[in-house]
């Protein structure tokens, strides 16, 4: 479970630059994750104890960024975040089970710099999520895919602070019930600008989808913190 996706990025660069400006952001999300998934009518235990499978001692493998390219008031963004987990119980026994949780988070969007309204960009776009759940058993290995595809529409607010500091605000609905009956993302950024070409971002993000139909429920929240490189150029 996972994740997607999000960015907020730089949108205070020279507007009167007639050339792309391009960025990509090498991220990673440490998310906690809460909700209930179900196959075939069979609904899990809810993901909230203390117990984690989705934590850094069972991370299998993760790659996430993000990137983006803008030219005056227009612009699009770009996000991929692959993440797995996997964890042993009984281990070397004849009854070792070995669960198993990997999926992608791929979210394409364009977006619009109003001049009547400053640092602020309306976006709209298509989020992907593939996931798939595998339980290793008894030389079994039983396996649930699901993969839907979401519209979102929303705005992202970038400012300058003082000094090499900068902040984002990013905020977005989908779903819409054409594929998942709901999706909500939400991120707070702040980043620092080391030069012209690096920056470092410290963000917090938000994110809740329900999708359901008859074989699958996917019903999950993330949150936590995200730090990333940004490289522009």
């Amino acid at each position: 479970m996972l994740i997607l996706s999000g960015s907020c990025s730089n949108v205070y660069a020279d507007e009167a630059n007639e050339s792309f400006v391009f960025e990509i952001t090498p991220y990673l999300w440490a998310a906690s994750i809460k909700g209930t998934t179900a196959s075939e009518g069979e609904e899990s235990p809810p993901i909230d104890s203390d117990y984690s499978f989705f934590s850094f001692d069972n991370l299998d493998g993760v790659f996430s960024t993000t990137f983006t390219a803008r030219k005056n008031q227009w612009g699009f963004l770009f996000d991929y975040l692959y993440v797995a987990f996997e964890d042993t119980f009984l281990e070397a026994t004849s009854l070792q089970t070995t669960p198993r949780l990997e999926g992608t988070i791929i979210e394409f969007a364009g977006a619009y710099a109003p001049t009547s309204v400053n640092n602020l960009e309306v976006i709209a776009g298509l989020r992907n999520q593939d996931i798939t759940v595998s339980l290793a058993l008894l030389d079994r290995k039983p396996e649930t895919s699901a993969n839907w595809t979401d519209p979102f529409v929303g705005i992202i607010y970038n400012r300058p602070l003082k000094g090499k500091f900068h902040m984002g605000l990013r905020g977005d609905l989908g779903g819409f019930g054409i594929e998942s009956d709901m999706a909500v993302n939400a991120q707070a950024m702040i980043g620092y600008q080391i030069s012209n070409t690096f920056s470092v971002k410290f963000a917090y993000r938000y994110l809740k989808v329900k999708f359901d139909d008859r074989d699958f429920l996917y019903d999950i929240s993330l949150d936590g913190f995200q730090i990333g490189l940004g490289i522009r150029f």
